[in-house]
């Protein structure tokens, strides 16, 4: 799966994730897209603010290296750092709390992450992220412990209900690019592999 478009007639050195092609014509509709090089943002859209980054809804632009290569390398970061914000947007995220959330909370809670399909879960140190839905929810082993329940038995629970479960250092590596555009925050890391993997 493509995460957004890059339009360029030279070659960018990115991620897999980003469709480049060298016309609008090849573009995936609905993703953001850049534009690399005044030229063809000129000739694509003549009467586009230079000043501004944003030529229209979801499409922007910036310089090629040969025009400019600090405002392309800043402005080519930023638009990889948006184009992986937007994918996370509509995520919700649910920290488990069983010391702040009142019984009835918790169950509903509960309920919720037992009914959601296919979910896919994924164990970073002593946190563990269930995503399905649209939604992902943490659960913290460490205070799942400190309130005197079986850490053990709990993961093997999500275990059993999980269609896929995540471990370990290599499954995190494959995605560290993104997380690090992320802020680290690895409770994404499971809806990233769902859509990857669909």
């Amino acid at each position: 799966m493509k995460f957004a478009n890059i339009v360029s007639t030279t070659q960018i050195n990115v991620p897999q994730d980003f469709n480049v092609v060298q016309s609008m014509d090849e573009i995936i509709h609905g993703l953001p897209t850049l534009i690399i090089g005044f030229d063809l943002t000129d000739k694509l859209f003549p009467n586009y603010d230079v000043g501004n980054i944003k030529v229209t809804d979801n499409v922007y632009w910036t310089t090629k290296k040969t025009e400019s290569r600090d405002k392309h390398n800043i402005e080519l970061e930023w638009f990889k750092h948006f184009a992986y914000h937007e994918l996370i947007k509509d995520i919700n995220y649910i920290f488990v709390d069983p010391i702040q959330y009142k019984k009835k909370s918790l169950l509903k809670i509960l309920k919720k992450i037992y009914t959601i399909p296919n979910k896919i879960t994924y164990q970073h140190n002593d946190m563990i992220y269930i995503y399905s839905d649209k939604f992902i929810f943490g659960v913290d082993l460490k205070l799942i412990k400190y309130i005197g329940l079986d850490i053990s038995k709990i993961k093997r629970k999500i275990i059993n209900i999980s269609s896929v479960f995540l471990e370990g250092a290599d499954i995190f590596i494959e995605y560290k690019y993104i997380i690090d555009d992320m802020e680290n925050q690895v409770r994404f890391l499971p809806y990233l592999y769902s859509i990857k993997n669909e």
